[in-house]
């Protein structure tokens, strides 16, 4: 018997344990969180593809590379790309700390931190200005080619890198992550029900409906502050946009109300276009029954009209298509079409 409540002593304090032990797992397992896709590093032999890149920026070709570390690069791969969701937490909640935990996962610093440097070489030998810099980022990565696939979870930013392609939110949490630690004032855009992102960027006159940035498409070359109206398969954006704002910069963009107007002379230039293209048509039908008629008079005095407006014609036609093939280059664009647009 002594033995048996000497058992007992013991016993009755190690269950007590064990019960705290496992309720405390239980409320840990249990508890309400989110947990974000992670990197883990991961050492191997493999060799990486090669990260140069080349594209248009102004008036120049730009050539960079950045330091990829391949244990990183692999450890993003290989990362389960999953956020798991305990509890009540609602769905901007969790998008909102997944992004946020792909973009700034500290695996990943040293290749920010080498990229960064070579655009902070590029933008001291080109002279850029704060917009210029905005910009240059902006342009390399809307360069990279867009790659769609059916089941395509997203990347971290390192994986967009050294891959050379990515889909809307692989594309934008890259350019979004680069800004951000740059010091602009950024977020991301994230449309749900029309599964696309954008880039967010603070911009004076050029907020996008009322989420206190611009817009700054990435899936193809365009000019900072134009809004997407139609993408993909003539998907249209309707919804708000969820905004999730990256890193605690402060620098604005500045030159939406350029990117706009040339935006607007896209859409006046083909109006004028077809409109010119119906005078001259009508223009051609008379000349024609003068011409028949040998009313030299008349038809003389319609020639220099009818020239005229083919030289007009023409102009709009060029302006409309230089700035569609100069999305790489927006302060050259303006300069051209003041210059060339007529009437401007």
């Amino acid at each position: 018997m002594a033995s048996q409540g000497k058992i007992a002593r013991y016993l009755i304090p190690l269950l007590l344990i064990f019960l705290i032990i496992a309720i405390g797992i239980t409320l840990i397992v249990n508890r309400d969180g989110v947990v974000p896709p992670h990197i883990e590093v991961q050492e191997t032999s493999l060799p990486l593809p090669s990260s140069d890149y080349s594209f248009p920026f102004g008036n120049v070709t730009i050539s960079l590379s950045g330091s990829v570390d391949p244990a990183v690069y692999y450890g993003a791969k290989a990362a389960k790309k999953e956020t798991v969701v305990r509890g009540n937490i609602s769905d901007s909640t969790w998008i909102r700390e997944t992004y946020l935990a792909m973009i700034n996962d500290p695996a990943q610093d040293s290749f920010y931190s080498s990229l960064i440097a070579t655009f902070r070489s590029i933008r001291s030998q080109q002279h850029l200005d704060d917009d210029e810099y905005l910009e240059l980022m902006a342009v390399f990565v809307q360069s990279m080619p867009y790659e769609f696939l059916s089941e395509n979870p997203p990347k971290f930013p390192i994986e967009t890198y050294v891959d050379k392609s990515g889909d809307c939110d692989d594309k934008s949490l890259l350019l979004a992550g680069l800004l951000s630690r740059e010091g602009y004032n950024v977020s991301l855009l994230s449309f749900t029900p029309e599964a696309h992102m954008a880039v967010g960027v603070a911009c004076p006159g050029g907020e996008y409906k009322r989420t206190g940035y611009a817009f700054i498409e990435t899936t193809n070359l365009s000019f900072v502050g134009v809004p997407t109206d139609i993408f993909g398969d003539d998907t249209r954006l309707f919804s708000d946009p969820l905004v999730i704002r990256i890193g605690e910069g402060n620098t604005p963009y500045q030159r939406c109300s350029e990117s706009l107007y040339l935006n607007s002379v896209v859409d006046l230039s083909e109006q004028r276009v077809t409109e010119l293209t119906g005078s001259i048509d009508a223009l051609k039908v008379e000349m024609d029954q003068y011409y028949l008629s040998r009313d030299a008079g008349n038809y003389n005095q319609r020639v220099p009209v009818y020239n005229n407006l083919l030289r007009i014609r023409q102009m709009y036609a060029e302006v409309h298509n230089y700035i569609l093939e100069h999305q790489y280059d927006r302060k050259g664009t303006w300069v051209y079409v003041k210059k060339n647009l007529p009437g401007g």
